[in-house]
């Protein structure tokens, strides 16, 4: 049976709240396990997964093809291997090329990251509030 909780209760659970005694701050206790056994009771139909994934060689692309593929958003840590650009510029130029075959979008988020978007999703290349 699924139990479905407003916004203020589903937060209160998230983010229970402590008394604030003098010279002290406050402490939010963040139990994510819970927060996430609640999203697996949801029998929604999923559409697409987004997957983290690491770079460390060339046995890593065809896996982060079939990703793409199968129509999941990707978020890609090249960090490990930045020192490699031969194996940098095959993995992207691989990826980009997959991600057109589905009509899908890639770009980079700052030096140690890439995002893989599948059909239907475009990717702003402006960020939200700051500078």
């Amino acid at each position: 049976m699924v139990i479905r909780m407003g916004l203020k209760e589903g937060l209160g659970k998230l983010f229970p709240r402590r008394e604030e005694e003098e010279g002290d701050y406050l402490d939010f206790d963040l139990d994510i396990e819970e927060y996430e056994e609640e999203l697996g009771e949801q029998p929604e139909e999923v559409r697409m997964y987004v997957r983290t994934a690491e770079l460390t060689g060339l046995y890593d692309i065809p896996v982060l093809k079939r990703e793409v593929y199968a129509g999941n958003l990707l978020i890609v840590d090249i960090s490990l291997v930045k020192h490699d650009k031969v194996l940098i510029e095959k993995a992207i130029k691989d990826l980009k090329l997959a991600t057109l075959d589905v009509g899908g979008d890639i770009a980079g988020i700052g030096e140690d990251q890439i995002v893989v978007a599948p059909a239907g999703v475009r990717i702003s290349r402006e960020k939200v509030g700051g500078e």
